[in-house]
């Protein structure tokens, strides 16, 4: 039998293109251009392959490459007609309208019934200002699809462009770009969809929405100035246009005017929350001033729970005057970044003095906060300054021991809440048993752009008290992040607050302090965000490696409270499970060239957990080649040992 080497050599290009498709759809560039590159190696006129690689390159930003290799694709396989449609699209997004249109046509010629074809020809003639033509191509595109909303919308185009559009039908057409700019724009399309908006104004002049969403847009890509000028000419068509004025906040806070920043966001709270309004109406007319207060002392005392003592608040006082059911303490320090961000978020849900107060603590900022606060926050919030920096810890349990509210809500100043996470909270609160001593609900984290990069709900969309397992699983581990956390104030008052010397994790050994002794309750839903950014303490614990010194500590101060029949499991499992911790976020200071930091973090490794197991874990792990600094280093320090006298006899 012969074997035939051409047919071998078709077997392993279609399977070698094969694979190269796939790693295409799954967004693995690299590896589909290889693949591509190896198919053309064997056969370098292979039509899928031009093909391939002109699409990958147009995705990447390299259009002569991609208009290279679509042209070379058609020459190959001129009867190709996604070749031809995809090389038309090419040279539509370069303005190339005339070579579009060459491309377009010979697609048509091989797929006459094509809906796409026939409207990308209408729009490349168009802006040729061949109108007669467009429009043919788009009734063409209608007849095969009388419901073809982009047709349509650019056949109304080319109507207005000829002064042909009736007035009757005008806004209708109007819409029919903003929708369709609507979906470039959550498509990704930016480029096309500031188009469309401006397409719908040009026929509709007044039509709010189309404002509203080119600005958005317009600000999203930096260009303020031209934001600016649609919110404005929004606010003349429609001067109670709520989202305006939160969007304006911004645009002046990216331009450092904090100062028009807080009047912005100050009239969208008004024209938001009915009850903001009536509060910081009710404060102009009092004329008051108010001074920057400063924190007052607060008295040092300490509750024991199991071997620790921990500091302690006094319970409220004046039972006589009635006390609001949340309390929500903000911390403060220097950052002015996120402030109103976070600030408008409670702000827009505040149902009331009675029913909120609004604590903002300012950890000696070295420029104060009192301003930027006042000036969204006047007539609602409670302002206190430190005289000095004590730390982050004992600010949050300031604020606490400052509180009247039955429940304690803490946020960091570049975190926020997201709308009715404390109406949905106090509804299913307001009815918990007593025994209920802290709740929380799902939570995002997003970078410093206000991307999601995380989510968790542990509990998914399961209501009530939490699992019976609970306790074993904060005690674990922490899946919580204090956004996200609502405590009640007499579980404050009876376990304390938070341990000053945990700078990282004490928030989670609060949280099993009280689980221990308290149920929790779970809301579903993500109504908080925590935020993820360089400026972030934590990104510094992590770099020194002292975050894992907390971590290990709030193990062994919960070892003498969790109760004896599950405390050794709890502790055994959280131990193996920071070990494990610990291995994966050495990278992190290791890879900033901090090799002591990754030395101090294995070095907590091991004082969390000595097991045999963990032992030959480590030194598995230490055989990769993305830890070699650190092995080097630990070479290092066994070589400057000193040799045992008995060992140097020998």
């Amino acid at each position: 039998m012969k074997i035939n080497p051409a047919a071998i050599v078709d077997w392993t290009n279609s399977a070698t293109l094969q694979l190269a498709v796939e790693h295409h759809r799954a967004n693995r560039l690299d590896e589909a251009e290889q693949s591509y590159y190896q198919v053309l190696g064997e056969q370098p006129d292979h039509p899928e392959a031009l093909y391939g690689l002109g699409m990958l390159a147009q995705q990447t930003d390299h259009l002569q490459s991609a208009e290279e290799f679509l042209s070379a694709a058609v020459g190959v396989q001129p009867d190709s007609v996604k070749s031809w449609f995809s090389l038309g699209n090419l040279r539509l997004a370069q303005e190339q309208f005339l070579e579009a249109a060459i491309a377009y046509r010979q697609a048509l010629a091989l797929r006459p019934d094509s809906l796409a074809i026939y409207n990308n020809l209408g729009y490349a003639l168009q802006q040729q200002g061949l109108f007669d033509e467009a429009i043919n191509c788009y009734q063409k595109a209608l007849e095969l699809k009388p419901e073809f909303v982009e047709a349509e919308a650019n056949l109304g185009n080319a109507l207005h462009a000829q002064g042909k559009l009736s007035s009757e039908k005008q806004l209708h057409y109007a819409q029919l770009n903003h929708k369709l700019g609507v979906q470039r724009k959550n498509a990704g399309d930016i480029k096309t969809a500031i188009a469309y908006f401006k397409q719908a104004l040009a026929i509709q002049p007044n039509l709010v929405e189309a404002y509203y969403n080119l600005g958005s847009v317009l600000q999203e890509q930096g260009e303020l100035e031209e934001a600016i000028t649609c919110y404005k000419t929004l606010l003349e068509l429609d001067p109670n246009y709520a989202e305006v004025y939160f969007h304006f906040g911004k645009v002046y806070q990216q331009q450092k005017q904090l100062q028009e920043a807080g009047a912005a966001y100050r009239q969208w709270l008004k024209l938001i929350n009915p009850h903001y309004a009536q509060a910081v109406e009710a404060y102009q007319n009092a004329e008051t001033t108010q001074e920057p207060p400063v924190t007052p002392p607060i008295p040092q005392t300490e509750v024991t729970v199991g071997a620790y003592q921990f500091p302690a608040i006094p319970p409220v006082s004046d039972s006589e005057k009635a006390r609001p059911f949340w309390s929500v303490v903000i911390t403060v320090y220097n950052r002015t970044d996120y402030l109103f961000e976070c600030l408008t978020s409670v702000l827009a849900q505040w149902p009331g003095k009675e029913e909120m107060e609004i604590l903002v603590m300012d950890n000696a900022s070295q420029t104060p906060m009192f301003e930027i606060v006042n000036s969204i926050g006047k007539g609602v919030v409670r302002y206190y300054r430190n005289p000095e920096n004590i730390g982050l810890v004992k600010n949050m349990n300031t604020g606490i021991a400052l509180s009247r509210g039955q429940w304690i809500h803490i946020l960091h100043d570049d975190d926020y809440v997201l709308p009715g996470f404390y109406a949905q909270l106090k509804q299913s609160l307001e009815g918990c048993s007593d025994s209920v001593g802290a709740a929380f609900t799902g939570y995002e984290n997003i970078n410093d752009k206000g991307q999601v990069i995380f989510c968790q709900q542990v509990y998914g969309d399961y209501r009530g008290i939490a699992h019976q397992n609970w306790l074993q699983k904060i005690g674990v581990a922490n899946p919580l992040n204090m956004a996200a956390v609502v405590i009640r104030r007499e579980a404050h008052e009876r376990l304390g607050v938070y341990h000053p010397e945990l700078t990282y994790t004490t928030d989670w050994e609060l949280y099993k302090r009280i689980a221990a002794v308290y149920d929790w309750w779970y809301e579903p839903g993500i109504l908080a965000r925590y935020r993820e950014h360089s400026n972030n303490a934590t990104i510094d614990l992590l770099l020194s490696g002292t975050q894992m010194i907390s971590i290990r500590r709030a193990i062994e101060i919960s070892e003498s409270y969790l109760p004896s029949e599950l405390c050794a499991e709890i502790t055994a499992k959280s131990r193996s499970h920071y070990f494990n911790y610990c291995l994966q976020f050495t990278l992190i200071p290791l890879q900033a060239g901090n090799v002591a930091g990754a030395w101090q973090m294995v070095e907590e490794a091991l004082k969390m957990d000595r097991s045999s197991i963990a032992v030959a874990k480590l030194f598995t792990w230490l055989t990769q080649d993305k830890v070699s600094l650190l092995r080097d280093e630990i070479a290092s320090k066994l070589i400057s040992l000193p040799l045992n006298e008995s060992v140097a006899k020998v």
